[in-house]
C-alpha cells in the first residue's frame, strides 16, 4: 500500500469517528472536533451505595461535615479528602465545585453536573470527554481489599448504568490493587463500555503498578483495546512515599503532588520495561501539566546512554516509547512553554483536557482559551492536540 493510500486511509479514519461522536449544538469552537480527556464526575453519595453489594452496605462510604463545616466522605472510619497533617487535602472538602467559573456546594455540584454535563460541554466547544470520578480517585486508599472492590465495583455499576449514558460520555474504569481482581474488573467493565482504565500515579498501599506481576492488567487492556489512564488527588492517607506527604498546607502539596508523582508514573513504566513489554498499550496522563515531560525524557535518555548495562529490559530509549505509546494530557491553557514542548513532540503526544468542574478547571472557556493563547499554533498541531492524539489513544471507532 502506497504512502498516499495509507494517509488517505487515516483521514477517512478521522473522519469517520469524528462524524459518529461530534456535537450539533456546540457553542464555540465549532471548527474543531474536540475530546476533552479529563472531565470529573461529582460522585451523588449514591454513586457508592446504590449498587453496593448487601453485605457492605453497614461500611457505605456516606457524606459528613468536618469541625469547620466542610462536606467531606466518610469512609473505613476516615474522612476524605484528609483534613490536616502531611499531604492534606482542600480546606473545602468536597464542596466550591465551579462548572461555571462559581463556586457550587457538594450537593448542588452533583445535581448540576448530573443535569447539565451535555449542555456544559456544548457551552465549552467539547463534542465528547473521558470522565473520571472525583471522589473515587480516593478509593484505591481503603485498606480493607475486600471492600475496596466492592465499592469500587458500585461505583462502576453507577459510572455506566446511570451517569455515562449516551455515546458523547467516555468513561474510565475504577480498579482494585490486586491485579487478580483488577482483571476480573477490567473485563466486567468493559462488556458494560468503559473506554479506559483509571489509575493514580502513586504507589497505593505500596503497591507498584510496574512490576510484572501487573502484566496480566497491561495484557488484558490491550486485547480489550482499553487506554491506560493516570490521575493523581491530594489528600490520601495510604499514598507510599507520596511528594506530597512534605508539606502540611494544601496549595503546596497540590501544587507538587500532580506533575511530580506523575513523573515518577512516567519513570517506572518506562524504566521498568512495561512499554517494551506491551508495545500495544496506550497511556495517558492526565492534569499534571505538560511542560516537564521533555525534560524528563531527556533525563531518563541520558541515563539510558550514560549506564547502559543497567538498561534491563528495554530495547530503546525512554523517550521513543513514550512518543510510540503516550500522550500528556495539558490542562492549563496558558501554561508557560506549552507551544514549545508540543514543538518538541512534533504536534504529537498531547491532548487537552479542563479539569471540569474543579476549582483548578480550565472551565467552560477552556477550547476558546486555547484559541486565543495560541493563535499561531500550526493547523495540524492543533487538530492533533484537540482530538486526533486522544483519537488514537483511546482507540476510538466508527
Amino acid at each position: 500500500m502506497g504512502q498516499a493510500v495509507r494517509k488517505q486511509k487515516l483521514e477517512d479514519y478521522y473522519a469517520a469517528v469524528e462524524a459518529k461522536y461530534r456535537s450539533p449544538k456546540k457553542k464555540v469552537g465549532k471548527e474543531y472536533f474536540v475530546i476533552d480527556c479529563d472531565r470529573h464526575i461529582i460522585e451523588p453519595p449514591e454513586a457508592f451505595t446504590k449498587y453496593l453489594d448487601k453485605e457492605w452496605q453497614h461500611m457505605a462510604p456516606k457524606p459528613v461535615t468536618d469541625n469547620r463545616g466542610a462536606p467531606r466522605m466518610l469512609i473505613e472510619g476516615r474522612v476524605y479528602q484528609k483534613m490536616t497533617g502531611w499531604g492534606p487535602g482542600r480546606t473545602e472538602g468536597c464542596g466550591d465545585q465551579r462548572p461555571r467559573g462559581e463556586g457550587l456546594s457538594y450537593q448542588h455540584a452533583h445535581e448540576h453536573c448530573f443535569k447539565y454535563r451535555d449542555i456544559d460541554m456544548d457551552l465549552s466547544g467539547i463534542d465528547c470527554a473521558v470522565w473520571f470520578p472525583t471522589l473515587g480517585l480516593f478509593t484505591p486508599d481503603i485498606t480493607n481489599a475486600d471492600f475496596q472492590y466492592a465499592v469500587m465495583r458500585a461505583l462502576n455499576d453507577w459510572t455506566s448504568k446511570d451517569f455515562a449514558t449516551g455515546k458523547r460520555h467516555f468513561w474510565c474504569a475504577t480498579i482494585p490493587l490486586k491485579p487478580k481482581w483488577a482483571v476480573d474488573e477490567i473485563k466486567r467493565c468493559h462488556k458494560m463500555g468503559a473506554t479506559a482504565v483509571w489509575m493514580r500515579p502513586n504507589v497505593m498501599q505500596g503497591v507498584r503498578y510496574w512490576n510484572e506481576d501487573w502484566d496480566i492488567v497491561w495484557k488484558t487492556m490491550t486485547d480489550l483495546g482499553m487506554a491506560l489512564m493516570f490521575h493523581e488527588a491530594t489528600g490520601t492517607y495510604n499514598a507510599t512515599y507520596s511528594t506530597d506527604y512534605k508539606y502540611d498546607r494544601y496549595w503546596i502539596a497540590h501544587a507538587v503532588s500532580h506533575p511530580l508523582e506523575m513523573a515518577t508514573g512516567v519513570a517506572g513504566l518506562l524504566g521498568y520495561g512495561v512499554l517494551e513489554r506491551h508495545p500495544k498499550l496506550m497511556v495517558m496522563f492526565a492534569e499534571a501539566g505538560a511542560t516537564w515531560v521533555p525534560y524528563m525524557l531527556f533525563r531518563l535518555d541520558n541515563h539510558y546512554t550514560a549506564r547502559p548495562k543497567e538498561m534491563i529490559g528495554l530495547k530503546m530509549a525512554p523517550s521513543e516509547y513514550f512518543k510510540r505509546q503516550c500522550v500528556i494530557c495539558s490542562f492549563e491553557p496558558e501554561e508557560a512553554l506549552l507551544a514549545e514542548t508540543m514543538k518538541w513532540f512534533e504536534g504529537r503526544n498531547m491532548a487537552c483536557t479542563s479539569d471540569y468542574p474543579h476549582w483548578d478547571s480550565s472551565g467552560v472557556s477552556g477550547v476558546v482559551r486555547y484559541l486565543q493563547t495560541f493563535g499561531d499554533m500550526d493547523q495540524r498541531s492543533r487538530i492533533n492536540f484537540f482530538s486526533r492524539a486522544a483519537i488514537d489513544a483511546l482507540q476510538l471507532r466508527a
